[in-house]
């Protein structure tokens, strides 16, 4: 049996940016009225190349200028749907099980636009031959 790490990005409206240990892993682009994505992303390879160190992995969603209406000063919607999650597969190249790392996140508010809608920053190690999610620091700017 191996173990393999992915992300699974499920929503995205405006721009979400994912970074590992400071390179970009994905990037949607400007992304509007919100779709459903299935975006598979395998990260197994970049932790192993840091193994003997602690990896970060950075959300950033952004809140662009997009006006539904065309309207000055209006709020600009924004969604952002992931999961972090281990994958084991057996010799036959079988998923034989998905674990969440992380409690999945899925947000959507409203923000001004131009902002950085999110900044998520998930600590992973290498314990006992698994990659864990040993800290994490969420931050949101929304319109309440």
């Amino acid at each position: 049996m191996k173990q393999e790490y992915w992300i699974n990005v499920k929503h995205v409206d405006n721009r979400l940016v994912i970074f590992l240990n400071g390179e970009t892993v994905w990037d949607s682009g400007i992304v509007h009225d919100d779709p459903k994505l299935e975006k598979f992303i395998d990260i197994t390879g970049l932790l192993q190349e840091h193994s003997g160190h602690t990896s970060e992995l950075i959300f950033e969603g952004f809140n662009d200028d997009y006006h539904a209406k065309g309207d000055e000063g209006e709020l600009n919607p924004w969604h952002f749907s992931y999961r972090l999650f281990k994958r084991t597969v057996n010799g036959n190249g079988e998923v034989v099980a998905e674990t969440e790392m992380i409690n999945p996140y899925n947000e959507k508010h409203l923000s001004n636009p131009n902002t950085r809608a999110i900044n998520n920053s998930y600590q992973i190690v290498l314990k006992s031959g698994e990659y864990k999610v040993v800290s994490n620091a969420l931050s949101q700017q929304f319109y309440k």
